[in-house]
């Protein structure tokens, strides 16, 4: 007489554990990622060959091709940049302005915002973009 088990078979593969472990790992990469935040500006940024990377400043200037400028996330009226780089130092508690202008900005806007933001004592810090594969590039870690 052949007696039977009572424990039913074991499937194969779990699926779904597995639908599980594809949910986590979506969810893991949503969040590790990141997200650019150069958005709303259309500016081409001049190449250099040299660069180094510095901490985030709190205060970005944007200065197009056309001469319009924003600071941070708020259009201003270039005459009006002084009074905005106050607020945003007294609500950011920095001193550090990064400007990150067009290319093809007539260099005179972007001293006059250099000159702007060094009457408040700011430290100017100029964004560029390195080229790849140019010879002789130095990137400084710090």
């Amino acid at each position: 007489m052949k007696l039977r088990s009572r424990m039913p078979p074991l499937s194969p593969v779990p699926m779904a554990t597995m639908a599980d472990v594809a949910f986590l790992l979506i969810i893991f990469f949503m969040l590790t990622s990141t997200f650019a935040r150069d958005t709303g500006l259309d500016i081409t940024l001049p190449k250099a060959i040299t660069s180094e990377s510095l901490p985030k400043r709190e205060v970005t200037i944007w200065v197009n091709r056309h001469g319009q400028v924003r600071v941070n996330e708020n259009w201003i009226q270039p005459q009006d940049l002084m009074t905005a780089l106050r607020v945003e130092f007294a609500q950011a508690d920095v001193r550090g302005v990064t400007i990150r202008g067009d290319e093809r900005v007539p260099y005179g806007t972007i001293v006059t915002v250099m000159d702007t933001a060094k009457q408040l004592g700011a430290d100017i810090t100029l964004a560029a973009e390195v080229e790849e594969g140019t010879p002789g590039a130095v990137v400084v870690e710090p």
